[in-house]
Formats: structure tokens, sequence, C-alpha cells
């Protein structure tokens, strides 16, 4: 796990302010869902049960996570309805990046659990992580540093040209 990011300037105040952040919010995914001010929102898609949205402090360029808008702590919690309509969303976000990226890969897991399974965030959702040939480099081998090659602005606004894919 890469413990810097070289352009995540906010990346310290964020930590820092997170426990007066989820006081005020709450949930930071539910924080996302009820557009609450301080919460860094990227939006790719939303509507009444799930939403695709940009991680804000990524593995890679283009990681999205699909997320149910009702604060859901486990997958079992979930309805039917919601089940399908999440995977059927891991699916298209997955189109949409690719077209986006062009990844080699992917890597997909879900954060069920919260703190207990090395999540920060107790809230179900799916992590949508693309990979690259060459992920890693020299500084991501010998300085525990990621370098995204892109903002997470740019990122956002390269992505939202194909994010009508999830709407279909």
């Amino acid at each position: 796990m890469y413990t810097n990011y070289i352009w995540a300037t906010n990346r310290k105040k964020y930590m820092k302010n997170k426990k007066t952040l989820q006081k005020y919010i709450g949930c930071i995914l539910c924080g996302v869902a009820k557009n609450k001010k301080g919460v860094i929102k990227k939006v790719l898609y939303e509507d009444k049960s799930m939403m695709v949205i940009m991680n804000a402090f990524p593995y890679n360029v283009g990681h999205v996570q699909v997320v149910p808008v009702r604060h859901v702590r486990n997958i079992e919690d979930l309805t039917e309805r919601e089940y399908s309509h999440l995977f059927n969303l891991i699916r298209k976000s997955v189109i949409m990046v690719k077209k986006t990226f062009s990844p080699v890969g992917f890597n997909i897991g879900m954060n069920i659990g919260g703190e207990a399974v090395g999540g920060s965030i107790n809230h179900f959702h799916v992590q949508v992580v693309p990979r690259y040939v060459r992920d890693s480099g020299f500084m991501e081998i010998t300085a525990s540093t990621k370098v995204m090659p892109m903002s997470l602005d740019d990122a956002f606004d390269l992505l939202k040209k194909h994010a009508g894919i999830l709407k279909k």
C-alpha cells in the first residue's frame, strides 16, 4: 500500500479533519449522497438507490466506486433489486473506464466491515480499480509514494464524457 501521493496536497488536511468531518457529516459516503458541505463529491452517476463516484484518493487514475445511496453496512442488507442494480453498475463502470483510459485489467473489491477489514468507511461499497502495464515505478517501489499521471479533476472530466454508459 502506498503511503503518499505526490499530487494529493489536500490529503493531509482531509486526514486531520476526518474525525471532525465524520462528526459533522456522519458517514462520508452518506455525505456524498446527501451533498453535504465539506465532502469531495465527484459523482458520475446517481439515482435513488445507487451512485458511481470517483474515489477521492485513488489507487490509480480512473478508480471509481459503486455505492448504495442509503447507508448499508453489509452486502446482505441490499434488497434483490439493489443487488442487481449494483452489479449492473459495476459492469457499466468497467466499460466506462475502459473507454476512457484503456487499462489492461481491473481489481474489483467490496468493502464490507469498515475498519475491521482495513477500510475507513463503514458503508458497503465496491471499488473498481483500473490496472495499467506500469502501475509501479521508481517512486512506488523505493519511496512508497504513488505517482499519479493526472489530477483527480482531469480524470473526472474525462470519465464524465463516457458517463452516459452508466444510464443505459
